[in-house]
């Protein structure tokens, strides 16, 4: 019961009646707020033969149609009994988890203190809980009502449903935090014993699992398994699944199997996160399942976004690696916490793109949806391939004319190296009338500190003789400039559409196609495998914006138009404005990532979107992406 009903309860009488007016002052609350707390508590009552009854310019009495009842049903506010739908459900769930003889509904409405009808809806929430574990409520005539399913789905659903937040009432006296960290104690001691890294938040999850084991085995459940895996395989982890076995048989008085001990196994093998195998371990041998799954994953990304990185040996190894604790945690429906998915998906968007993409390889395989936790942290692997393969600063070369003696010009030329090393592959200095005979293919830039009347064909920037502040500020623009000019191979006005007409998806993309081929030559089958990619995946990014392309490499040239829908229409699951059709070729391109990168952060900018699409400007977008690499390179 809620504290205020509780108040409310305690004022009335069975004798004396009480006007609203008084009741208001007593309790600090309004008269209209009085009346309806005591038309819940009316309703609450009933359940023990209590009702609260009314009378003109009296006030409010308390009616006890059972002897005792308003003694029960201020003894019952005391105890603290679950009182709403939600701690009613997590009640539910303890007991029914924790009893295998069915309950009669009759008998918990009488210790609940609730009707039937208010009980049925826990009933129901806590049964589609059930349902997600693979676990059901079973309904028998005259006998009541009993969790069933299989003791490893059931220890799941204990330990990531009732161990969220501090239990109440039979919760907590099963349950013991006290005995938690007891254990906590002891798998931390064995981890550091053989070596086996935990992060913090899988520790966490592995303590709870465990704990909820010893006292499922304690109550008599326990697991069995058909097969057992090579001890050779994870020795280490039966060595300290052994042990602690021993420990918690001792302290706890029960006695665990062979079946337990791999159950140990199973959750600290399946604990390994990104970068947790050991490198004392014996040499890893990639198993050919795995492998098999790790290249198609790698062919459908490079068929898909032409991101070559099927001969990343690091990867490919990384991610057979990852894979081994992974497919236990698949097989055994084992949930991790990942604590950095919002940032991966916020700050590495593409990476994270990528990694979703390849779980579809990996959905058909085991034949389940893949978890986000999951996702994020192949997502992880990806960016740091992506990061080694294409992040290598790119420098350019430069000529510095130079009007002063020779010995003035290596000063120059060790100033300019020296201020803007970063971004710097060679610097080559010439007098003013060494310049005809000078190889301009050599270089990207000149930079002059005197007039240059013969015509050059690289673009010139003019500097003072003594490289000021105001000379610095200048050629860092332009050399960061320089960097950012890979947009342009992409990004060209003619390929921006300011107005398209669509009502849906499919007549936006067909209507896109039909402007392109104005402008080149499309494969018939082209906005066929546009469409098709759309059934594969949603492209649609959230903040009015979708990226749709082929599901395959289908042309000779890389590109990407610009659409800004003359009406917003809904995609695939949100709200689109503007879209960015993308098409890859074969060839190796270095700064495909970069586009990637930069683009896909433009998606997560809401603000620049909607001027993008309410200018409808080129040279905006333009702005918006330039300013997105500048602040990237920052």
């Amino acid at each position: 019961m809620r504290k205020e009903l509780q108040n409310l309860l305690e004022l009335l009488s069975t004798e004396e009646y009480h006007t609203a007016e008084e009741l208001s002052e007593h309790l600090g609350i309004s008269q209209k707020t009085v009346r309806t707390r005591l038309r819940e508590l009316s309703d609450e009552g009933k359940a023990y033969g209590v009702s609260v009854s009314s009378r003109a310019r009296y006030g409010y009495l308390l009616c006890e149609e059972q002897e005792g009842g308003v003694h029960r049903l201020l003894e019952t506010a005391d105890a603290g009994l679950p009182d709403n739908t939600e701690s009613r459900t997590e009640y539910l769930l303890v007991y029914l988890l924790n009893h295998k003889e069915y309950t009669k509904i009759e008998d918990l409405c009488t210790f609940l203190c609730v009707s039937r009808s208010t009980l049925q809806s826990s009933i129901r929430e806590t049964e589609n809980i059930l349902q997600k574990y693979g676990l059901s409520l079973d309904r028998r005539p005259n006998y009541g009502i009993c969790a069933k399913g299989n003791e490893f789905d059931i220890r799941r659903c204990i330990g990531e449903c009732l161990f969220r937040e501090n239990m109440s009432g039979i919760g907590a006296k099963i349950y013991s935090e006290d005995e938690k960290r007891t254990l906590a104690a002891w798998i931390f001691e064995l981890a550091e014993k053989y070596r086996i890294t935990l992060s913090v938040s899988v520790y966490e999850d592995l303590v709870t699992q465990l704990y909820v084991a010893a006292k499922r085995i304690r109550n008599g459940s326990s697991i069995e398994f058909a097969e057992h895996d090579s001890r050779e395989k994870y020795q280490r982890e039966y060595q300290f699944a052994e042990e602690l076995a021993e420990r918690i048989g001792q302290w706890q008085q029960i006695q665990y199997t062979e079946s337990e001990i791999r159950y140990i196994v199973i959750y600290l093998a399946g604990s390994r996160m990104v970068g947790g195998m050991d490198e004392e371990r014996d040499n890893f041998i990639i198993r050919e399942e795995f492998d098999r799954l790790v290249v198609e994953m790698l062919d459908l990304i490079y068929e898909e976004y032409g991101i070559e990185m099927r001969s990343d040996f690091n990867l490919r190894m990384a991610l057979n690696q990852h894979m081994v604790p992974f497919d236990i945690r698949i097989r055994y429906q084992i949930r991790i916490a990942n604590p950095i998915l919002d940032q991966i998906q916020k700050n590495y968007i593409f990476g994270y793109t990528l990694a979703k993409r390849g779980m579809t390889v990996l959905e058909k395989h085991y034949g389940c949806r893949i978890p986000e936790e999951e996702t994020g942290y192949f997502a992880m692997l990806f960016v740091y391939a992506l990061e080694q393969k294409y992040n290598e600063p790119e420098k350019v070369r430069i000529l510095i004319v130079c009007g002063a003696g020779r010995a003035s010009s290596r000063l120059l030329k060790y100033k300019y190296e020296k201020e803007f090393g970063e971004y710097l592959k060679k610097v080559y200095v010439c007098g003013l009338h060494e310049l005809a005979g000078f190889d301009f293919d050599k270089v990207e830039y000149v930079f002059t500190t005197v007039p240059i009347s013969t015509r050059v064909p690289k673009p010139i920037v003019e500097v003072g003789q003594f490289l000021g502040t105001e000379d610095i500020v200048k050629v860092r623009s332009v050399l960061r400039r320089g960097q950012m000019d890979f947009l342009d191979d992409y990004y060209r006005k003619e390929q921006f559409f300011p107005e398209i007409e669509g009502g849906n998806r499919e007549e936006v993309i067909q209507n896109i196609c039909r402007k392109i081929r104005e402008q080149r030559v499309l494969p018939d089958d082209f906005e066929e495998a546009v469409l098709k990619r759309e059934t594969l995946a949603q492209t649609d990014f959230g903040n009015f914006v979708a990226m749709p392309h082929p599901y395959r490499i289908i042309t000779e040239e890389t590109f990407v138009y610009v659409a800004v829908l003359k009406k917003e229409i809904i995609w695939s699951s949100y709200p689109v404005r503007v879209v960015f059709l993308m098409s890859v070729s074969a060839e190796e391109d270095k700064n495909l990532s970069k586009f990637y990168e930069v683009t896909t952060s433009l998606f997560l900018q809401k603000e620049m979107l909607e001027r993008i699409a309410e200018e409808r400007s080129f040279d905006v977008m333009m702005q918006m992406l330039r300013k997105l690499y500048y602040m990237e390179k920052e």
